[in-house]
Parts: structure tokens; sequence; C-alpha cells
């Protein structure tokens, strides 16, 4: 066992510098352990033995479900800081100046991918964590309760009314990135198009933009096209929900707009 520790939409730290857990099974195949030293040895600087797999297992969950934790805390410190009108983000700023007693984490719409979603689910089946679980339980809540949280700030109805042609129409949302995560198209639990898809149950017109996915990967919402990526087509929408920089999109077209913009990133 020698679990996974890669981080997509990133180039550094180089994958040769991350140090890599391995462990074996020497009490069935005694020198399995040293075999896997050498085989590992070749493509990590760094290399962590530890004494049987269930460890290295473990070591996966930890990791992963703290990330959950520290992102779910992230994320209600969030939303007091929206009920007292203060800025996250500037919160995480002065809080990452800290050398010490602190992990810089920042707020965001949810998390998503093959891992931290579901890792906890694996120590909850036969463990007690009741804060894993409740933070679980909130992140897994976070999209839809983002979504109504942007329907109350859009004039606090489901409808609004053009005033050039008198006919009731809806809301019209853009939602930025549409993978779990900046820099790959994985929608693997990805919180975007969670929020999205609630968006339209709540009769949000909704559209999303992400230079990296595809319309053909989410039929049931439309895309953005690319060269609509400008200040007068973006105009028409109501407001605009930032969950990551997705690359290649230039975002200083946000600053000329006069749409209210969520950020859900610096």
């Amino acid at each position: 066992m020698s679990p996974e520790r890669i981080n997509p939409g990133r180039t550094k730290p180089p994958m040769r510098s991350i140090p890599k857990v391995i462990s074996g099974l020497n009490n069935v195949i005694p020198g399995s352990l040293d075999a896997v030293v050498h085989l590992y040895g070749r493509v990590f600087n760094s290399i962590i033995p530890v004494s049987k797999p269930k460890v290295a297992e473990i070591c996966k969950l930890y990791e992963n479900c703290q990330q959950m934790i520290c992102i779910a805390f992230a994320n209600e410190m969030a939303n007091a800081c929206h009920s007292l009108s203060v800025n996250p983000f500037k919160v995480c700023d002065a809080a990452a100046t800290k050398p010490f007693g602190y992990m810089p984490y920042t707020p965001s719409l949810g998390v998503g991918g093959h891992c931290i979603p579901v890792n906890p689910y694996y120590l909850l089946s036969n463990c007690e964590f009741p804060l894993l679980e409740a933070c679980a339980d909130k992140m897994n809540k976070r999209p839809a309760n983002l979504a109504k949280r942007i329907v109350n700030e859009l004039m606090g109805g489901s409808r609004l009314q053009r005033r050039d042609s008198g006919i009731d129409m809806a809301k019209r949302v853009l939602v930025v990135g549409m993978g779990f995560k900046a820099g790959q198209d994985h929608l693997v639990n990805s919180p975007d198009l969670q929020l999205a898809r609630e968006l339209q149950k709540l009769e949000v017109d909704v559209q999303f933009a992400d230079s990296l996915v595809e319309q053909v990967a989410v039929p049931d919402i439309p895309r953005l096209d690319d060269p609509d990526w400008v200040k007068e087509e973006l105009e028409q929408f109501d407001m605009i929900v930032v969950s990551f920089r997705q690359w290649c999109m230039d975002f200083s077209v946000l600053d000329q707009i006069t749409v209210p913009v969520q950020m859900w990133c610096q």
C-alpha cells in the first residue's frame, strides 16, 4: 500500500519532491518492504516506510479528512464574515501572517474530486468521529445553502421583471468554474456543478463558463461560449458566481462590469 499524494491542477511542488509513504507485507512476503523501497526510490527523493499497509491507509485518510475539517471551518468563518459585512479573504490574508499555530485555508463553494468528499465515510463506517461527521454533513449541504442565499440576495424572490418588455424573466446567474478545482476539467463531486443545479431547482436561469469544460460534459446547463466572456455579454446576467480562477480566462473583465460578482477564490 502506497497512498497517492497528488494535487490535480497544480504543477508545484514537483511530484519527485513529495515524500512517498510506502508499506509492505513482510509478515507474508519477507523482504517485500525493501522491494517497495527500491522501486519507489527510483522515482521519489524521499521514501517514508511504515510498519504495515493499514498504517499507510489510515495515513491517507487522516491527511484528507484533516483537510476536509479545515475547509469546513474556513467556510463557517466565511459565513460569519458575511453576516458581519466583513471580507473573509482579507481575514485569511491577515491570519496567514502568523508564522506558527495556523494553517492557511480559504473559503470555497465546497470540496470535490475523488478523495476529500468521500474519504470521511471510510472512517465513519467503523469509527466514531463526531467532528468529522458534522463537517462532512455541512460540506454536502453547502452548495444548496449557498444557492438559497444567492436567490435571497437577488431581490429576495424567484423572478425578476424586465423593465423594457414587462415580461417576467427568471433571474440569470453565471457560475464560473465547473470542474472541482482550477486547472482541470473533472466534474467528480464538483460543488460548482452542484451549486448550478441547485440554482436551477430554484427556477434560476443558469449558465456556466469554464475554458476547460465542454458543453457535452454538462448537457443540462448551457455553456457560455468562450468569445462571449466579454463585458457586453456578462452585463446581461443578474449575478456572477466565481468558484475559482480557471486557466486561460481573463478575470480582469469582471472589474469592468456593474453586475454583482461573488468571488469564492482569490
